[in-house]
């Protein structure tokens, strides 16, 4: 008798933020890890983002209680909120399980591929 298969994907879904599946909005986590308080515009520059994009990904984090953010001399300043920075932590973790699974799931070798061949 073989174990039952244990279903992998279902696990990875419950693990993986929704939130930070979206690149920009993990990259700005990555950039506010160390919970000290950023300007907007470095943390945008540092991205490359437009000012609106930019602003709905904020928006959405701080919403979500992920991010901190206030008014400090005409300037926004964000931060990782205690809750951003757990699950950020999470989302990493699971990502890191994640591409170990896939890697498991490599062929060993590799056979090159003739022309015209899928």
């Amino acid at each position: 008798m073989t174990p039952p298969v244990r279903p992998v994907l279902p696990t990875f879904q419950q693990e993986l933020d929704p939130l930070l599946l979206m690149p920009v909005r993990l990259f700005i986590a990555c950039l506010l890890a160390d919970g000290e308080w950023s300007d907007d515009i470095a943390v945008r520059s540092a991205l490359q983002l437009g000012e609106r994009s930019f602003t709905t990904h904020v928006e959405c984090l701080r919403a979500a209680g992920y991010l901190e953010v206030r008014t400090q001399g005409g300037r926004k300043k964000l931060r990782m909120a205690p809750l951003g920075g757990d699950r950020f932590a999470e989302h990493v973790g699971a990502l890191s399980r994640v591409t170990f699974a896939a890697v498991k799931l490599l062929p060993t070798t590799r056979r090159p591929r003739g022309d015209g061949e899928l």
